[in-house]
């Protein structure tokens, strides 16, 4: 597979559990067709190496933003500091989103979450959002800003939604990332949503180094930590669930990609 171009539309290269392996995480990434990742901010922390690894890397693309799990150690000014990365630097805006199971209020989550979106509106920057247990919250904010002015591209990572909320996302133009869960043959709701997701609508992605697949875990060679590398399997069990060749179907995904990477490169 190592002559195909194959994306990986999330994960997070600064995470500090990849510190000590990141050379050879990239080197086997590139070995094995992985020349596209997208890569995520947690926090304001992360911005600065994000956007290291995207300078030191063309496969790189950054998107930063703050997670709602760590909405509530946004600074005052982290709106104006994003603001002015953005006025001079290519990247998207990532990991931002709503979450229902964490600790941090909604209301703050809701608040740093609405002025990421304006700020994409305003540079016209692809996001990337994290959704869990708030679905019908966060369809209404996209809904609702849809109708104002058009989203601008956008993905739902790690998608773990009914077919409902995957076709009103599709309506207002979202795509939607499957993560290793898919693979899961237990998980038969979210295969029977990828099977039904539109072909022009699917990205796949690690989410490294979280989400390692557990068919890797008692690898004595894996380190115990996802890495793009390991998405090869995910796009063989998607493209054989679509019944589609998978040479196409790794064509089809990168080309789905470049929605998002038009607009950052050249950086």
């Amino acid at each position: 597979m190592a002559d195909l171009r194959c994306l990986d539309s999330h994960l997070h290269l600064q995470d500090p559990r990849l510190a000590a392996i990141r050379d050879d995480v990239l080197d086997r990434a590139a070995a094995v067709g992985v020349v596209r990742m997208f890569c995520n901010a947690t926090t304001e922390a992360d911005w600065p190496e994000v956007l290291r690894l995207a300078s030191a890397s063309p496969a790189v693309l950054p998107f930063l933003g703050i997670h709602p799990w760590h909405a509530h150690t946004a600074s005052a000014d982290w709106e104006k500091r994003l603001a002015a990365i953005l006025e001079t630097t290519r990247c998207g805006i990532g990991e931002i989103g709503l979450d229902g199971k964490c600790l941090v209020p909604l209301e703050r989550q809701e608040e740093i979450f609405v002025r990421h979106l304006q700020l994409a509106i305003r540079f016209g920057r692809p996001l990337s959002l994290h959704c869990l247990g708030c679905w019908g919250r966060l369809l209404e904010l996209l809904e609702h800003q849809a109708k104002v002015a058009a989203l601008p591209p956008f993905m739902i990572h790690s998608f773990s939604g009914s077919r409902e909320i995957m076709h009103r996302l599709v309506r207002i133009g979202g795509r939607i990332s499957f993560s290793a869960g898919l693979a899961d043959r237990r998980r038969e709701r979210l295969r029977r949503v990828f099977i039904e997701t539109p072909l022009d609508r699917i990205l796949l992605e690690t989410d490294a180094p979280d989400q390692l697949p557990p068919a890797l875990r008692t690898a004595a060679t894996t380190p115990p930590v996802n890495e793009p590398a390991n998405i090869l399997p995910l796009y063989r069990e998607a493209a054989e669930l679509r019944h589609i060749n998978l040479q196409d179907f790794t064509h089809r995904i990168w080309n789905n990609g470049t929605i998002y990477a038009d607009s950052l490169l050249p950086r």
